[in-house]
């Protein structure tokens, strides 16, 4: 019995061992993500600026369709969010947007600001390495990305666009 528990506790502490080891995650000046158990080169090390969910306002609720709900509908249906207190200021500056030449959204939300004569900037994250790099930085998974002011918009909507330009 006593061989037993020994052995267990053993295992125990090899097993935390296991567990604290650290890994490194870096990328190069090209772009390339590496994850190695040990820390990058001195060559490698390069200051990014880290954005978290607090440095953008919350996204604001969206509007409850009228429309009976499909088959199709009820899994993609969210509870709706509570309302964002609404701010009297309209948005005078430009949209920034994050897009790819072939993504349907990011032409749907060009075209919406275009025809609403929204100023606004497109950075292709597939032509322009820089642009793809601040995408990253500012948490950006897929596109459109849409940056207005501290308000940040993932995919698109024109009633959430709207809001956050306080057209409404």
């Amino acid at each position: 019995m006593k061989i037993l528990m020994t052995g267990m506790v053993l295992a125990l502490l090899l097993m935390a061992t296991c567990s604290q080891a650290e890994m490194y995650r870096w990328e190069d000046k090209n772009g390339v993500v590496t994850f190695k158990d040990y820390p990058p080169p001195a060559s490698k090390k390069r200051k990014v600026k880290v954005y978290s969910d607090n440095d953008f306002d919350p996204a604001p609720p969206q509007q409850p369709t009228t429309a009976p709900a499909t088959r199709s509908d009820k899994r993609l249906a969210a509870p709706a969010p509570q309302p964002m207190p609404s701010k009297n200021e309209r948005f005078n500056g430009t949209v920034e947007m994050y897009v790819t030449d072939w993504c349907g959204y990011c032409k749907k939300a060009a075209a919406y600001m275009r025809s609403r004569d929204i100023p606004f900037v497109a950075y292709d994250i597939e032509k322009d390495s820089s642009a793809k790099q601040r995408h990253k930085e500012l948490g950006g998974r897929g596109v459109p990305l849409i940056i207005v002011g501290n308000n940040k918009m993932s995919g698109f909507s024109p009633e959430t666009l709207d809001q956050y330009l306080g057209n409404r």
